[in-house]
C-alpha cells in the first residue's frame, strides 16, 4: 500500500515536469497510430476486407467501422484460446503470421498490428506473407516497440520474471497480460523494417518515430528524470536506432 501511494506521488510530479517542460509523451504515438489507423477503415470501400494481426480477444479497430459490418474484419492470433473470446470480428483465423496467413492471395485491403511484430521471430518472413495476402494499392500499418528501446534492450537482457515484477510494481498502470507472450523484437527498428517491407515489394513506405518510453519510469521521479534526459539526447541527435517505438506505413 504504502508503494503504491508512493508510486503515485512521483507519477504526479513526472507529469507535472512534462506538462511544465513541454516533453514529449509515450502517448502522443499511440494516438498518432489510432487516427491513422482509423482514418485508414473509414476511407476503405464496403464490404472491404481488414486483417487485424494478433487479434487476440477483442479488435480494438472495430468501433471505426461505422455502420458496424460494412468492412469484413478478420483477426488473426497464434492463440485459439485469445481469439475464442474475440466476438467483435466477423472471422477469426488461428496462425503463425510468419509462417502462413490462411487467406487467399490478394485478398486483403488492409493490414494492422499494434504491438504485435516484436512477438514475431521471423518480421520479413512475416511482412512477405502480408505482402501475398494485399491486393494491389492495398496498405499495412503496423506499431511495433523497438529492440534498442530502453524497454528492449531491458527485456533481451533481464529475466523475464524479474522485469515483470519490477514493472507491475513501480508501473501498476500498465496490465499483466500484455506482457505474456514471448519477445523477439527481430527486425524491430525503423531501418530494418522499411528495408523489410521495401524488399517484400512495399512501396511509399513511411515511418513514425518516438524516443519516449515515460510510462515506464513515472512512477520512480529520479527514473523519469533520467529517461526525459536521455529521450531529449537521442531525439536531438535523430539516432533512429535508439527509437522506442515506430509506426510503419506501407502500400502494396
Amino acid at each position: 500500500m504504502a508503494l503504491n501511494v508512493i508510486t503515485e506521488v512521483n507519477a504526479r510530479l513526472s507529469k507535472a515536469t512534462e506538462q511544465r517542460l513541454g516533453l514529449p509523451a509515450e502517448g502522443d504515438i499511440w494516438l498518432s497510430f489510432e487516427a491513422q489507423s482509423g482514418e485508414l477503415i473509414r476511407a476503405l470501400p464496403d464490404g472491404a476486407v481488414v486483417l487485424d494481426l494478433g487479434g487476440g480477444r477483442r479488435c480494438i479497430y472495430a468501433g471505426e467501422v461505422d455502420p458496424p459490418g460494412r468492412l469484413k474484419l478478420v483477426a488473426v492470433d497464434v492463440s485459439p484460446d485469445e481469439l475464442a473470446s474475440n466476438t467483435d470480428v466477423a472471422e477469426t483465423l488461428v496462425a503463425d503470421v510468419a509462417k502462413h496467413i490462411p487467406v487467399p492471395d490478394a485478398s486483403g485491403d488492409l493490414i494492422l498490428s499494434r504491438a504485435l511484430l516484436e512477438h514475431v521471430d521471423d518480421v520479413p518472413a512475416a511482412i512477405r506473407e502480408m505482402a501475398r495476402v494485399l491486393r494491389p494499392g492495398g496498405t499495412a500499418l503496423h506499431f511495433v516497440p523497438c529492440r534498442f528501446s530502453i524497454f528492449g534492450i531491458g527485456a533481451r537482457l533481464l529475466p523475464f520474471d524479474l522485469l515483470l515484477r519490477l514493472t507491475m510494481k513501480l508501473a501498476p498502470w500498465f496490465r499483466e497480460e500484455a506482457f505474456g507472450f514471448k519477445i523477439y523484437y527481430d527486425h524491430c527498428y525503423p531501418s530494418a523494417l522499411e528495408r523489410a517491407f521495401r524488399d517484400a515489394g512495399f512501396t511509399d513506405v513511411r515511418t513514425e518515430i518516438s524516443w519516449s518510453c515515460d510510462a515506464y519510469f513515472t512512477g520512480v521521479y529520479p527514473l523519469y528524470v533520467l529517461h526525459a534526459l536521455y529521450e531529449q539526447i537521442v531525439r536531438r541527435l535523430r539516432i533512429r536506432r535508439l527509437a522506442a517505438y515506430v509506426i510503419i506505413r506501407a502500400v502494396r
